[in-house]
């Protein structure tokens, strides 16, 4: 998933986002949905990793929440080739 894909659902992702970062104050998280960097900062700082380990962190989960959202297609997919038959 790209940061722009991310982003445009950005109330739709906070929750899962929350889950996986909980140390990040939530009230900071507005102003880090201006791009990845300033919430791989904030990151970093909350949990207490380097930049760059956050921002492996940070790419790992959107690939995570991209592999869900396919897994999700897939299975509508399937219930709709199910509903047809």
């Amino acid at each position: 998933m790209t940061w722009s894909q991310f982003a445009s659902n950005w109330n739709v992702n906070l929750s899962a986002l929350v889950q996986r970062f909980p140390h990040v104050p939530e009230q900071d998280l507005d102003q880090a949905r201006i791009g990845p960097t300033a919430l791989s900062r904030l990151i970093a700082k909350s949990h207490d990793l380097t930049e760059p380990e956050a921002r492996e962190e940070l790419e790992q989960f959107l690939d995570k929440q991209s592999l869900a959202r396919a897994a999700l297609g897939i299975r509508s997919y399937d219930t709709a080739l199910a509903a047809q038959k």
